[in-house]
């Protein structure tokens, strides 16, 4: 069941991008690395309290998520005007499903539930990501400080 987050999916979402992170570090990535890190659980808080998050719920617990939020600094030093848009974060699944398609169906949730411009960043050299957000309608805008940019107009 796919429905908006509330305060009381903190420690799950929180648990979610931190089992992501150590994935991505066993793996040899280096995204995600600042999620390793209990800073991470601001980056949560504040997502829920700024901004619009989504949940993916299986048997009452929280299989994924993805937030829409104001930007961020990060979002400004990476985007001219960066208050033209909702910029789309922290898209995560639980791995063990990993096949089904949820994030795939989170995205197109979110999408449906933005009226504004939704922006987005990933590492450049990811192939999978960069072909992946085309794939909703993103258009490629360029590539900043090693990260692709992406937009989707309202």
């Amino acid at each position: 069941m796919f429905r908006p987050a509330t305060l009381r999916d903190f420690p799950a979402i929180d648990h979610l991008i931190l089992k992501k992170a150590k994935e991505f570090q066993v793996a040899g990535k280096s995204q995600w690395v600042k999620y390793l890190e209990p800073s991470r659980s601001d980056y949560v808080r504040h997502d829920l309290t700024k901004g619009s998050v989504f949940v993916y719920e299986r048997d009452a617990q929280v299989v994924g998520s993805v937030s829409l939020i104001p930007p961020t600094d990060w979002d400004h030093n990476l985007w001219e005007k960066p208050d033209d848009a909702v910029y789309l974060h922290r898209l995560v699944t639980d791995s063990r499903l990993k096949g089904e398609r949820i994030g795939e169906k989170l995205m197109e949730y979110a999408l449906s539930h933005s009226p504004s411009t939704i922006r987005l960043d990933c590492v450049a050299d990811n192939t999978f990501l960069n072909g992946y957000y085309p794939q909703f309608g993103f258009r490629y805008i360029g590539e900043r400080n090693g990260f692709s940019l992406f937009e989707k107009r309202a």
